[in-house]
């Protein structure tokens, strides 16, 4: 018989500390692949980029749970940031280390089975004032302890908010040995007759790709309208050009489960 505790493999368990009264869809979720100032961007050409959209939807994101301002006035002690919220809760941000840094208790405590952790770093492609997350990497293999979002701010005297059910992290599962057990070799791309051949013909295609996307925008310059998108915008890497035969099947986006909530 399976023992129920056991995290089985590809799990993160969150499990919901004691005297958290909360709904998960208002702490955690899929990362989603849009980004508001990316919709600003005319036409959304900026989803065109697949490496940038494919980073937008890598990992749960964990949420700010209501309207939050703060202001820094540079000092390294704990009241020198002013941080105000809607309401107040156990999971609000509060100033905790010091030296301008905001932190937020997160009402999970995090287990992964025992050959991986969790990368918790700011979400993907978000942009925020005057204020940027500090990464960590969580021993949640063992760690019988939450640990927490800190945000450090900036520039003192900049007011910095954050809305309710703004990200405020990003949580991804990350192999314990692949850092330790990866080689990284230098080799002249020559030594590759093969792989030089590949990056001479999709660095030919793409600069045609490029010229094609110019002229486009030019045309549609000197006529008032918008740029046609039609085929011309990232349609090697869209479609893994030059990796016939590879084998590893080509992925442009990440589709993060959903959230189960098994309580």
């Amino acid at each position: 018989m399976t023992d129920p505790l056991t995290i089985p493999p590809n799990t993160i368990r969150a499990h919901v500390v004691d005297g958290a009264n909360i709904i998960p869809e208002d702490h955690i979720r899929p990362s989603p692949p849009r980004r508001d100032w990316m919709d600003d961007v005319p036409a959304g050409y900026i989803y065109r980029c697949i490496p940038l959209l494919a980073a937008n939807t890598m990992g749960w994101e964990l949420l700010n749970p209501v309207d939050t301002s703060m202001i820094w006035d540079g000092g390294d002690r704990i009241e020198n940031i002013k941080i105000e919220c809607q309401q107040r809760g156990l999971f609000t941000a509060s100033s905790h280390f010091g030296s301008g840094i905001a932190t937020w208790y997160v009402p999970f405590l995090f287990k992964t089975s025992p050959d991986l952790g969790l990368y918790i770093c700011g979400p993907a492609n978000h942009e925020h004032n005057d204020a940027r997350p500090l990464d960590a990497f969580v021993r949640t293999d063992w760690l019988p302890f939450p640990f927490t979002v800190n945000w450090k701010m900036s520039r003192s005297g900049t007011p910095v908010t954050f809305k309710k059910g703004e990200p405020i992290a990003r949580v991804m599962p990350f192999p314990l040995a692949l850092i330790d057990e990866t080689q990284l070799e230098i080799v002249s791309l020559s030594s590759d007759p093969g792989f030089k051949a590949e990056v001479t013909e999709f660095g030919r295609a793409r600069a045609a790709n490029v010229a094609a996307q110019r002229a486009n925008i030019a045309k549609a310059a000197a006529s008032g309208e918008l740029p046609s998108q039609d085929g011309v915008y990232n349609a090697q890497y869209v479609k893994a050009k030059g990796n016939e035969g590879g084998g590893t099947p080509h992925q442009t986006i990440f589709k993060p489960r959903p959230v189960i909530d098994k309580r």
